[in-house]
């Protein structure tokens, strides 16, 4: 693990900078939520189990490999337990960098109501960043079936709502710009409640969704998923 310390050594900081951030944001509460890093096609980063967010330091950082084995823990850690969605997810998607699962208030109130709202059209910017939050049925957390459960849908989304549990989002980007896009759907999902209240959620039309794939082209970024080839693919 020295060798992995010294050659990711930034990967490895941008990780434990996450957690921090995270906490802060109050997205994740006493050990909760788990964050990893593709850094080789078969060695990813990953944040041990039983650690709060807020206290990670780099020396608490776990690698596993793909099929979910460890390949380092330091004395005393183990990867978190959810290991096996992150190692799944990264299998079935070899376009992800990055893993972030969360459980931010506004977003798991949607998760508990089994609500599929945050999979509408409805801001701009997700859509053309993280693409819709689909949703992932319940399983206990930590089982083979709560990562079975992604499969449906992994390929069509970079967000996804996980029933009575919180969200994860992956994406092609480092681990902290995963972060302020998580931030930006709890930021629309506050707004859709907001919306409820005052009476109505208008969602964007067809012609407008085929607009921001122009946006899309101009900014330089792929399109939420993997290998689709338009936003109508997913929404």
């Amino acid at each position: 693990m020295m060798n992995i310390k010294r050659k990711y050594k930034k990967e490895i900081k941008l990780l434990t900078d996450a957690c921090r951030r995270l906490g802060e944001l109050g997205y994740v509460t006493s050990s909760g939520g788990n964050l990893s890093i593709r850094v080789e096609d078969n060695l990813i980063l990953i944040t041990p189990t039983k650690t709060p967010k807020r206290f990670m330091t780099v020396d608490d950082i776990c690698a596993i490999d793909l099929e979910g084995n460890t390949v380092y823990a330091p004395e005393g850690k183990k990867p978190t337990g959810e290991t096996p969605f992150h190692a799944r997810i990264m299998r079935m998607r070899p376009d992800v960098k990055t893993i972030v699962h969360a459980h931010p208030p506004v977003i798991t109130g949607f998760a508990v109501a089994h609500s599929d709202i945050l999979a509408k059209a409805i801001l701009p910017e997700p859509i053309i960043e993280v693409g819709p939050m689909l949703n992932v049925k319940y399983a206990t957390p930590l089982s083979d079936e709560l990562s079975e459960n992604f499969d449906s849908v992994i390929t069509k989304s970079n967000a996804f709502l996980m029933e009575n549990h919180g969200c994860l989002l992956c994406s092609f980007t480092d681990v902290m710009n995963t972060v302020e896009q998580m931030q930006m759907m709890e930021a629309m999902a506050q707004s859709v409640v907001v919306a409820k209240i005052l009476g109505n959620v208008e969602l964007l039309s067809d012609k407008h969704i085929g607009e921001l794939e122009d946006v899309i082209k101009v900014r330089n970024l792929k399109i939420p998923g993997y290998e689709q080839n338009s936003l109508h693919d997913i929404y």
